[in-house]
């Protein structure tokens, strides 16, 4: 049985009508996460993400990986230290320059701790003899990267390591190409629905890496640094710029929201294969440089991001696919009139959801029993549990009493392994 009692959460006790004067602490999910133990700072813009975080962000890879695999991508790892001269053989080892954490090995050879791996694939490719005929390829990876971010700020979402996925299109064509891009953001968009994210696609400058175009995706959220303008007859959303904020679609003047960038599509061109000698062998004449695209979300960016989006000022609110747990168990205080059968209804309760197909290995319980049900509901409220199961006085009838979001309903157990979804439309 998984009990909170046993789980390594780290509370911040802040003391009634106390004033935080903590000028670090910038939005709420960064105040939220510190407080509620999910986070521990260890530097500046590095965090350590405990239990709790931890497996929120394992279960937002899983539905990234899906979705990504989905269109055919094939997961790879690459090594974090990549050489400096592969970034010199494309110009970004200057371009980019001190965002780049750099160090020397014992032989003095010159090494950076990659923020992302175009130049690693392309390299790796150029090892590689590619014929047309395997082509299409798109290969991703989740890792830590590293930016020497000049003032890391609002805790996950601007951290100088952060966990980010990045896939690679190989290409024949830039035909085979576009083709791709489409399949992948397509990907995204179903990525981001399944997590019941209002996430928008904005057409978006290259930058630094290059290509012949590039999409932002923008999750309207007030801590965000960015400005996304939403047209709200046809949806249309593009970054603001200088050309004002009327909707070059329908002509009607749109509406302007702070927003977070929590991912970022490219299509490369031959900006890195050429330079590195990523090259394909086509059915006839000589060999040509691959059309490259890359694919990036940023995988505690988007955790953070989604908090942001959805928490209250003094309570978590998780995309329910990534609830650390989508339920808790609530039993009566040690000593209550409840209490002489409490453990044992408790004990049936997690039973019978743990071996469920709705909540399989997604259960824990507050076995903390010398606090009131009251604070354990509080509690578990502000870590932002989907479903709250309360054994109370209604257990001896056979009914538990289920929140949601502040709301509740009395349901049997036979309701509560129906599934969330059936839950959620009862309260």
């Amino acid at each position: 049985m998984k009990c909170i009692s046993r789980l390594f959460q780290p509370l911040i006790t802040i003391p009634k009508n106390a004033k935080i004067k903590n000028s670090e602490i910038t939005c709420k999910s960064q105040k939220l996460l510190l407080e509620l133990g999910l986070i521990k700072p260890t530097g500046s813009g590095l965090f350590s993400l405990l239990p709790l975080a931890k497996r929120a962000a394992d279960k937002l890879e899983a539905v990234l990986c899906r979705h990504i695999e989905a269109v055919g991508g094939q997961r790879l790892s690459l090594p974090t230290l990549t050489a400096s001269s592969l970034w010199e053989k494309t110009g970004r080892l200057n371009d980019v320059g001190p965002e780049l954490i750099t160090l020397e090995d014992r032989h003095e050879h010159k090494y950076l701790l990659a923020p992302t791996h175009e130049e690693t694939i392309a390299d790796l490719l150029a090892d590689t003899a590619l014929s047309y005929k395997q082509l299409p390829l798109l290969l991703y990876q989740i890792s830590n990267k590293y930016r020497d971010e000049l003032r890391p700020k609002h805790g996950l979402l601007r951290a100088r390591e952060f966990l980010m996925l990045d896939a690679y299109g190989i290409h024949g064509s830039i035909e085979c190409a576009t083709q791709t891009y489409q399949r992948v953001t397509d990907a995204y968009s179903n990525a981001f629905k399944e997590l019941q994210l209002p996430v928008l696609r904005v057409e978006a400058p290259t930058g630094d890496m290059g290509g012949s175009f590039s999409h932002e995706w923008q999750l309207c959220a007030s801590a965000g640094e960015d400005v996304t303008s939403v047209c709200p007859s046809c949806s249309h959303a593009k970054l603001r710029d200088e050309d004002g904020d009327i909707c070059e679609t329908c002509n009607r003047e749109m509406q302007a929201f702070n927003s977070i960038e929590v991912g970022h599509t490219f299509v490369l061109g031959t900006k890195y294969s050429a330079p590195l000698g990523a090259k394909l062998v086509p059915p006839s004449g000589a060999a040509c440089a691959v059309v490259m695209t890359c694919f990036g979300i940023g995988v505690t960016r988007l955790l953070a991001a989604s908090l942001e989006a959805l928490s209250t000022d003094t309570s978590l609110r998780w995309p329910t696919t990534i609830a650390p747990y989508s339920v808790i168990i609530i039993g009566p205080k040690e000593g209550s009139n409840e209490w002489p059968h409490g453990w044992e209804r408790v004990t049936d309760v997690y039973e019978e959801l743990s071996k469920s197909a709705a909540f399989r290995d997604d259960v824990i319980v507050d076995d903390r029993h010398h606090l009131t049900i009251g604070k354990r509901l509080m509690m578990a409220d502000r870590v932002g549990y989907p479903l709250i199961v309360v054994c109370g006085k209604s257990a001896s009838t056979g009914k538990y009493e289920v929140y949601r979001n502040g709301n509740s309903q009395l349901m049997t157990l036979e309701e509560l392994t129906e599934g969330e979804k059936r839950i959620t439309n009862k309260i």
